[in-house]
């Protein structure tokens, strides 16, 4: 009997495992892990797994892990110690969003409506966004001593680099750039801000350390950073910084170069540099032109040249006010949309359709103008492949942008007669332009959008941020010809 007893025992604690092993392997959290596993893993665990990682889109892998931290950051954002006053689910939406997507428009007051934890949350989310997703889980794949699969690094190179570099190389001149110009930025701020209370100081300059460097543009103060707005540390740490964080991430690893006569600067790297020159020159001396006697009048001559150099350096990227742009005239109102919609160097903070893709629509039209099949610049031939993205990137920017103004008018004035909103146009305009190029100024209509325009613009923002990813993914994973064609037919145009 013992003998009997014992092997029913055996039985019974081999099928207990056999249970527990099922209830194991059909748990969704096994497939994850596994899905992890073989994401970074060097080496491959399944040919059916391979197979099937073959077809899928890494680029899926960034715009869930934004939309991820935007959800994260909302529900921290409504839970009640990180408010002073009641939010709104949608207000913290909002917040999350803009401060993901690196844009910094607000529908609330943030540095009153947030506790200091809510601070804090806005703060994390600033620097994530600013990073980038592909950033910061490179970084911890590399940490945990784990090797990226070779999606995650196509990725990665995509959203960074043309060029053929490592993650660890991009890294390792990012993350010190990144942290060395924050406390720079920071040591700046906390001798010029003037919180009685150190602690209070300290994190007011860290949390505008942090905005200005990603662009981000959210403030603690209720006029942004307008009270600063003749300190010259203050306006040109913010250029600075906001220059600095707009620069790009390759060109970052290239700034060796200018000091090495046996590495030569990229063609990327040049027109970034010269296009972001052109820009901050030009819009300089137009803003010190236009303005020196209208919204400038009442300030000393040194005092317009360093609100000029504010303007032309902060406004294409991100959203700090210096300067009340509510003064402004139409004709500063209008060439700062074009700078915003023009944007930032690939591969930084910054949003807009980017500098080097202007350059290449530039370069492209006046290579035309002078017979020229090729994009020759430099010395240089521009690959088709790259001028068409440059083509497609500009359009979808401007098809975002007029359809969303197009639907924001509609939800924000709606049939009124034009001589009731007539102002309404430039301001909405100059809205969508803002959040499709993640900078964040705004002409004051932010907290006055409707539900369904906090959505919208909510929309902008996510597809301003990503939305060159969308196109790249869109034409690498294009099929090829099919070899079949229909007969040419030529049409009038011009």
């Amino acid at each position: 009997m013992e003998r009997i007893f014992a092997v029913m025992g055996e039985n019974l604690e081999r099928k207990s495992k056999i249970r527990y092993s099922e209830a194991f392997f059909n748990c969704p959290i096994f497939y994850l892990w596994l899905m992890l596993l073989s994401s970074f893993s060097a080496q491959p665990l399944e040919t059916k797994v391979i197979k099937k990682r073959k077809h899928s889109n890494p680029i899926l892998f960034v715009i869930l892990g934004y939309f991820a931290f935007i959800l994260i950051g909302t529900l921290f954002l409504s839970l009640p110690f990180a408010q002073k006053e009641s939010i709104s689910f949608l207000d913290n939406f909002f917040i999350a969003t803009s401060a993901i997507c690196v844009t910094g428009l607000a529908t609330i007051d943030i540095g009153t409506m947030y506790s200091h934890a809510g601070h804090w949350i806005i703060l994390l989310l600033m620097q994530i966004g600013g990073l980038g997703i592909m950033t910061i889980s490179t970084t911890l794949i590399l940490l945990a001593g784990m090797r990226p699969g070779f999606s995650h690094q196509s990725v990665f190179l995509d959203q960074f680099s043309p060029e053929n570099l490592s993650p660890n190389k991009v890294l390792k001149a990012v993350l010190p750039f990144t942290f060395g110009l924050e406390a720079i930025g920071l040591l700046v701020y906390f001798t010029q801000f003037s919180e009685p209370n150190l602690y209070d100081r300290f994190f007011s300059a860290l949390f505008q350390t942090i905005s200005s460097f990603c662009n981000v543009g959210f403030t603690l103060y209720p006029n942004s950073l307008i009270q600063y707005g003749s300190n010259p540390l203050v306006v040109l740490t913010s250029a600075l910084l906001v220059l600095a964080g707009s620069f790009g991430f390759l060109a970052i690893t290239e700034l060796p170069y200018l000091f090495s006569s046996k590495k030569k600067i990229s063609l990327h790297t040049k027109l970034a540099m010269l296009v972001t020159g052109i820009l901050v020159l030009l819009s300089m001396i137009f803003f010190f032109a236009v303005e020196h006697s209208n919204s400038l009048s009442s300030l000393a001559f040194g005092d317009k040249l360093l609100a000029a150099f504010s303007f032309s350096s902060i406004s294409r990227t991100a959203g700090i006010n210096l300067s009340d742009f509510t003064t402004l005239s139409s004709a500063s109102l209008f060439l700062t949309i074009l700078l915003m919609f023009i944007g930032a160097n690939p591969g930084s903070c910054g949003g807009g359709i980017k500098t080097t893709t202007a350059a290449v629509i530039a370069i492209l039209g006046i290579n035309r103008l002078l017979g020229k099949e090729k994009t020759m610049v430099f010395g240089r031939t521009i690959p088709q492949e790259t001028v068409n993205k440059a083509i497609y990137i500009f359009i979808i920017g401007v098809i975002v942008i007029i359809f969303s103004s197009l639907l924001l008018l509609l939800t924000e004035s709606g049939s009124q007669p034009y001589a009731e909103t007539s102002s309404s146009f430039l301001k909405i305009l100059f809205e969508v332009s803002s959040a499709y190029a993640t900078c964040g100024l705004s002409l004051g209509i932010t907290s006055e959008l409707s539900s369904l325009g906090r959505l919208l613009i909510c929309f902008v923002m996510f597809v301003g941020r990503l939305g060159p990813l969308f196109l790249i993914s869109a034409v690498v994973s294009s099929e090829k010809d099919n070899g079949v064609w229909y007969s040419e037919e030529n049409i009038m145009v011009g």
